[in-house]
């Protein structure tokens, strides 16, 4: 038993399990002051959007036609072959002391557990990492102008929550954002990180034994 994901850039990702059902996370897009993103995102199928909070970099999910079950919060839901929970916690920097929601979404589908991070704080909680529980992919926010995260705090975040998988989400990347994003490339973190690989490809197929029992960074290419 394994499920595709697929990697749109930015924080995006499109599950699709072995019976077809497809889950995506975190749709970007433009706000009226804020160009990050020269192409409009792609109009996907999907049966369910994740949101995780409602900044414009992750809350496009109009664009997905036939008006999709949409989740932005807390709770536990069951659809096909996923499980899928999210869980309150707060955004990183300004935001999150200002008091900005952040959901964290665990999505179990292939006997894959994977973990999408949205732009969470690093110090969150015990209660919060307990019941992210245990995970086997994490997607996390990590880029070198340290617009969320700095290094050690992405450090941080990965070595509390033990993932065998890490996938790092929300930097620049060339023909897709914007360089007034003022975001950077992951290039920098990367060098300071052991077991990276370079998949070379925007989708792959997960099973339970395609996780590493050493812990690996994992770097895909994004779906045009």
């Amino acid at each position: 038993m394994s499920a595709s994901i697929t990697y749109y850039g930015h924080c995006a990702f499109l599950w699709q399990s072995e019976g077809g059902y497809r889950v995506l996370v975190d749709p970007f897009g433009n706000s009226e002051d804020r160009l990050w993103f020269p192409e409009p995102f792609p109009e996907l199928q999907a049966d369910v959007v994740l949101v995780t909070h409602d900044h414009f970099d992750h809350n496009h999910f109009h664009r997905v036609p036939d008006c999709p079950t949409v989740l932005r919060g807390e709770g536990e839901f069951t659809f096909g072959e996923f499980n899928i929970r999210g869980v309150t916690d707060l955004h990183s920097g300004r935001s999150g002391l200002q008091g900005m929601k952040n959901t964290i979404f665990t999505v179990e589908v292939g006997g894959v557990r994977y973990c999408h991070i949205g732009d969470n704080r690093h110090d969150m909680p015990v209660a919060v990492a307990r019941a992210i529980g245990e995970i086997d992919v994490l997607m996390v926010t990590v880029d070198d102008s340290c617009h969320l995260l700095s290094y050690a705090q992405v450090d941080e975040l990965i070595n509390r929550l033990m993932p065998g998988v890490v996938i790092p989400t929300h930097y620049y990347i060339g023909g897709l954002t914007a360089v007034e994003s003022t975001l950077r490339s992951a290039e920098g973190w990367l060098e300071t990180q052991n077991n990276v690989r370079f998949l070379g490809v925007s989708s792959i197929s997960l099973a339970p034994d395609d996780i590493p029992k050493a812990r690996q960074v994992w770097v895909m290419n994004h779906a045009a």
